[in-house]
Formats: C-alpha cells, sequence, structure tokens
C-alpha cells in the first residue's frame, strides 16, 4: 500500500508540519508521496529532499526579528512582503533542484490569478513553483511563471489531497491546519482571532513605522493637528449616538457592533483570507476525503509568528501522540 501525506496551508503554522512528519515516521509510517500548498509546500519540498532536519534546526533559530528582516516588509507592487530571502534559503540548502531529484514524488499546487485555475507541479526544475505555492494574497507579490501570474494554491486547494492520489497514493493522510476556524468554534474563541490579528498587525508595523502610517484605521487622524482631531472626535461622538438612538427606535439590534477602533487593513486581509480558506477547505475536504485527518488546535497561533517554529513542532508531535492508536488502527484496517 503507497501512503500518501497532504500538507496544508496555514502560513507560520506550517512548522507544525515538521512534527507531524517526524511523529508519524516515530511511529514506523513510511510516507511514499507528498503533496503540499503554500507553507506545506515549503515543508514538503524539504521532506521530498531529505532536508527536513536542515529546515528544522534553521527554524528553529529564528528570532522575531529575523523573520522580520527575511520576509524583506515594505511598500511593493503587488504584495507587502517579497519573502525573497525565505525561497533562496530553501532553494539553496533544503531542496533539491528538480522535482524528479527528490527522493520521494513530490507535487506543489498554486493558482492562475486570471482565470482561478488550479495550477500543479510535478515535474522539472523547482525554479519558483514553491514560491507561487506560498504566494498569499497581498501579503507576497504574485509570481510571473511562463505566461502566467499566479498566487497561493490555498485559494483553490488548501489541503491537497488529490494530488496525493495523482502521484500513486492508496492511502491518504492529510494536515489540516486551519480547523480552529469554524463558526460554532469562533464564538468561544473570539478573543484569541483579536489577538492574533494585533500580532499579525504588530509584525508589520515593528519592520516599518510607514506601513502604520498609511495602513492604520488612525492615519487619517494623525494628519490632522490635536484640535482639529478633538473636534472631529467630538463630533463623531454625538454623530454615533445620534444613529444609535435613531437605530434603537425603528428596531433594535440583536448585537451591537463592539465601539473602539476599526480593525486595520492587515488584519482584514489576514482574516478575511482564514475565512476563505477555512471554507474552501471544508468544501474540497468533502468532496475528496482523505484516510486520516490530522488537525493541530493552532488556534494561539499569528500568521506571522515564524519565531515560534520550536513550540510548533512540538504541538505537531502531540497532536499524532494523541491520536496514534487510531492512525495505527486505521493503517492495519
Amino acid at each position: 500500500m503507497k501512503i500518501g501525506l497532504a500538507l496544508g496551508a496555514g502560513a507560520a503554522r506550517g512548522w507544525t508540519h515538521i512534527g507531524i512528519i517526524q511523529a508519524l515516521e516515530k511511529l514506523g509510517i513510511k510516507i511514499d508521496v507528498v503533496a503540499g500548498c503554500s507553507i506545506g509546500a515549503y515543508v514538503g519540498a524539504a521532506y521530498a529532499s531529505g532536508k527536513l532536519e536542515g529546515l528544522k534546526e534553521w527554524s528553529c533559530s529564528l528570532s522575531d526579528w529575523q523573520v522580520l528582516a527575511l520576509m524583506g516588509v515594505g511598500l511593493r507592487r503587488g504584495g507587502i512582503a517579497s519573502g525573497q530571502k525565505v525561497f533562496d534559503k530553501l532553494a539553496t540548502e533544503f531542496c533539491a533542484p528538480s522535482y524528479e531529484e527528490m527522493e520521494k514524488p513530490f507535487a506543489s499546487v498554486a493558482t492562475d490569478l486570471y482565470t482561478g485555475r488550479e495550477v500543479v507541479f510535478n515535474s522539472g526544475e523547482i525554479g519558483n513553483t514553491i514560491q507561487a505555492s506560498c504566494a498569499i494574497p497581498a501579503l507576497f507579490a504574485p509570481v510571473a511563471h511562463g505566461d502566467r501570474w499566479l498566487v497561493d494554491g490555498a485559494v483553490v486547494n488548501p489541503v491537497p489531497v488529490n494530488l496525493c492520489r495523482q502521484l500513486g497514493a492508496d492511502f491518504v493522510i492529510a494536515v489540516n491546519l486551519n480547523a480552529d476556524f469554524r463558526p460554532l468554534r469562533l464564538e468561544k474563541l473570539r478573543l484569541d482571532h483579536e489577538e492574533n490579528q494585533r500580532k499579525t498587525e504588530d509584525f508589520f508595523t515593528k519592520s516599518q513605522n510607514v506601513l502604520k502610517q498609511w495602513f492604520s484605521p488612525d492615519s487619517k487622524e494623525e494628519k490632522e493637528t490635536k484640535e482639529e482631531s478633538e473636534a472631529a472626535k467630538q463630533n463623531e461622538g454625538i454623530a454615533s449616538e445620534a444613529i444609535e438612538a435613531i437605530e434603537e427606535t425603528i428596531s433594535p439590534p440583536p448585537n451591537k457592533v463592539p465601539k473602539g477602533s476599526p480593525p486595520g487593513i492587515l488584519s482584514v486581509m489576514s482574516s478575511s483570507l482564514e475565512i476563505l480558506q477555512a471554507r474552501v477547505t471544508r468544501s474540497r475536504l468533502a468532496g475528496d476525503p482523505p484516510d486520516i485527518l490530522i488537525e493541530p488546535q493552532l488556534t494561539d497561533v499569528g500568521i506571522m509568528e515564524f519565531h515560534r517554529a520550536e513550540e510548533l513542532c512540538i504541538k505537531g508531535e502531540e497532536t499524532i501522540t494523541r491520536i496514534a492508536e487510531q492512525i495505527k488502527y486505521q493503517l492495519l484496517a
């Protein structure tokens, strides 16, 4: 029986894949083929090339400031960050030059920006295919490949179970890193998600103050004089109270929108992508379910917290430990 491993998207959460892979190997499970999307493609490429341990050592050595330097945050056309150093590191140290030279059959997936079609890579030179699979919209610029512009594969196929089957897998183990983003759980975990969005914005504002100036919801007020700002806030308060009074006389709203500053553009972007990805994942997995679905709980991990690799590797190992007996039973059944 040929076993396939489908590694899902999830930005910084993807370091969890490393712990999951190593824990599966400790159970004696031999992975024959690998498919990955976004960060799953990044980790999967290193694993299929036989260089996962090197990637683990490097990722666990990263500090938050090193992550900032590697991401190359700035104002550029097509995306907020370049991430070029991260992909250069993979190409030079953790990945074979071509798909054919990898130790295990491997496939990655990206999305054609203009047609919306799934673009699969499983042969030829690696080139910029992994970078294309990881090109999170608005965060990273689209990647030119041939005559197409490509973005993150998570837009159409966040957990590529189908690619494992295309590579000949008879039994597929899939890893979904975004299982926390579900309506029934979100009400209980709202504060955790709000905190994650705050951490995401802090990551970028720490890198360049100009991002705060351009993207902060308060940037307009900051440009006003102190007197104009105070007057604007006072008028806004009066207008807000008047509107609320009118709305309450018509029909009292069941849930009022929390007062305070609205979320910034980075929070809106990242949270919207999480919602999109979670819904697409559920739809794809329902249509093409894996034989085993692994869903680590990563509620407290922000999408840009790449400096938490050591902790995330441990979370991956613990996830497999909890379901080890189930995995053995299904493989032997």
